[in-house]
């Protein structure tokens, strides 16, 4: 086992080898954990085992790609409704011919456009369910609607 590191970059991470500068104050292969503080040797995981420390990195790894999914899957969400919204808007004048129409003929053709309308927002709503599904960022930047 190797004892000694260096801070060949930065004072923030550290390089094990054997004509290292400064002792390790725990035993491990893990150049990353250690951190030069005050010209003092710091072990950032509070001495557990190097198996520990790759645990700790890979949920922390895990944590953080989660937290990156929703975040795309909330943004994706988010563009979905503002289409909609603009969609829905864009049917406007629709809204005040059908109702002119109605009143003058008789008919129901506002009916009818309220249906594409509710369409929209059913087209939404699914797009929201599958968006959820979506396991990756690559499913997620791929998602069209």
């Amino acid at each position: 086992m190797v004892d000694k590191i260096s801070f060949p970059h930065s004072d923030d991470w550290g390089v094990i080898g054997p004509n290292g500068q400064f002792k390790l104050p725990v035993p491990s292969k893990l150049g990353h954990r250690f951190q030069l503080v005050d010209g003092k040797v710091v072990d950032r995981y509070g001495g557990i085992t190097d198996e520990e420390v790759k645990q700790q990195d890979a949920d922390t790894v895990a944590s953080q790609q989660a937290a990156e999914l929703d975040a795309a899957r909330s943004a994706l969400v988010g563009r979905v409704k503002s289409e909609a919204g603009e969609r829905i808007a864009a049917t406007d004048w629709k809204v005040d011919r059908a109702r002119e129409r109605d009143a003058l003929n008789g008919t129901t053709t506002l009916k009818d456009v309220y249906a594409e309308r509710e369409a929209i927002r059913t087209a939404s709503d699914e797009a929201e369910t599958a968006i959820a599904a979506l396991a990756t960022l690559d499913e997620i930047q791929a998602f069209t609607w």
